[in-house]
């Protein structure tokens, strides 16, 4: 999930920053308290291909192949960035052209690698007998940038809601600004705990109008989180040259 990072604002001089409201001054991300961190517990799947059904196969195939163009065209911007010579300039030339014909007018960003990592989760490790039964709510609004949201929401054969957060290869958990934190205060909260979902929550309610839909899974996650039924994982593909490898599932420590 792509996170937004926001200026925080808090009561000051007015016209400090024009990020804020007048009356309100910038905090620095460096001094808004970090909320716990969260953690994983020691249950961990790591899968390779073979375990993925030959029709779904080439979906995260395609997404290893597109990052894998991706990075290579980086790669060679860079070089001849550094260095115009003929032989960059050619592997650059070659670089865009693979780029053009496998990325299908993506942007050469870090979605792609995101991609990846979503469809590791979705047409492999959430299909893991470990969550037999387990289907996709795909009712979700999208999102400016992807922000504001989880990766992917699941519902387990049990009728319990399982939140997905997708990483590509080189991914990491990040910290973003809290919103409608229980304490009234304002932290940074990571990924993967659970202040971030209840962040997220509240991010959901900050949109209900323009998407009432998830108004039902707004209580439903709360009413979760009351009865310690939610789990949340983090899926992260396996680093590749192309082709898809598989990936590692982890389980977050919510409660």
């Amino acid at each position: 999930m792509y996170v937004e990072r926001r200026t925080a604002c808090t009561p000051g001089r007015s016209g400090v920053s024009s990020m804020c409201p007048a009356g309100q001054q910038a905090l620095a991300e460096s001094s808004i308290p970090h909320a716990h961190p969260g953690g994983f517990h020691l249950d961990t799947l790591e899968r390779d291909p073979s375990t993925v059904r030959p029709d779904d196969l080439k979906h995260p195939d395609k997404a290893a192949a597109k990052r894998m163009a991706g990075m290579e065209l980086t790669k060679w911007e860079k070089l001849f960035e550094k260095d115009p010579s003929f032989a960059n300039a050619y592997g650059l030339a070659h670089a865009q052209e693979n780029f053009n014909l496998l990325g299908e007018g993506a942007a050469n960003n870090s979605k792609l690698g995101e991609a990846l990592g979503e469809e590791a989760a979705r047409r492999h490790m959430l299909r893991q007998v470990e969550f037999e039964g387990a289907r996709e709510l795909t009712d979700l609004p999208e999102t400016a940038n992807g922000s504001k949201r989880f990766d992917q929401l699941w519902r387990d054969k049990d009728g319990n809601l399982l939140i997905v957060e997708a990483k590509s290869p080189n991914g990491t958990l990040d910290w973003r600004q809290s919103n409608g934190h229980p304490s009234g205060g304002t932290f940074m909260v990571k990924q993967g705990s659970l202040d971030y979902v209840r962040t997220i929550v509240a991010d959901m309610k900050d949109r209900v109008l323009e998407s009432p839909g998830e108004a039902k899974y707004i209580r439903e996650i709360e009413d979760a989180i009351k009865d310690k039924t939610l789990r949340y994982v983090l899926v992260q593909a396996s680093e590749n040259t192309g082709t898809y490898v598989g990936a590692v599932l982890k389980y977050f420590k919510l409660f």
